[in-house]
């Protein structure tokens, strides 16, 4: 990668959140604790449903949040993120509006190293458009370590307080 002093104005940070469509709260972790023996229980589904949503910044300008789905017999279904479908939101979606606003050429990519990111169609695409030494991701010349404390958790603690606007339940953002 050349060196280049505006580098990380050029970074397009990306990450994916899982918005759950029900007002549920994750129980998993949590104990509760009562003197009595309980005898009510609350059946939940499995997964409840949620949908994905795919963003990404850079110093310069917000890609608007895309979403994974697909349709269906009765319109647009929610679905799991895979190569292909992470490949199609990429040529579709991203890479068009980055070659519109002309930024293809300057843009640094970083993304996770989740299994759909780096599949073989995903990594052909990236390199096809902004070369191997503009991805920051595993697999890749310049990669980004695994749970690696960067952004990442940041970006993920952004999505926290939207998340129960995109449910519908009552929130206040600050």
């Amino acid at each position: 990668m050349e060196v280049n002093n505006a580098w990380p104005w050029n970074i397009l940070w990306t990450v994916e959140a899982h918005f759950h469509l029900q007002c549920s709260v994750n129980t998993q972790n949590c104990s509760i604790w009562a003197r009595e023996k309980p005898f009510q229980t609350q059946p939940l589904p499995l997964n409840s449903q949620k949908v994905t949503v795919w963003c990404g910044f850079t110093a310069a300008f917000i890609v608007v949040p895309l979403i994974f789905e697909q349709i269906g017999p009765s319109g647009p279904v929610t679905c799991a993120v895979n190569g292909a479908r992470y490949e199609f939101l990429l040529r579709n979606q991203l890479i068009a509006a980055l070659q519109l606003r002309g930024f293809v050429d300057s843009t640094i990519f970083m993304q996770d190293g989740a299994p759909p990111h780096i599949a073989t169609p995903v990594k052909e695409l990236l390199n096809l458009h902004l070369g191997n030494d503009r991805i920051i991701s595993r697999h890749f010349l310049t990669a980004r370590p695994p749970r690696s404390s960067d952004l990442a958790f940041r970006l993920q603690a952004v999505w926290l307080p939207k998340r129960s606007c995109v449910r519908g339940c009552d929130c206040e953002l600050g």
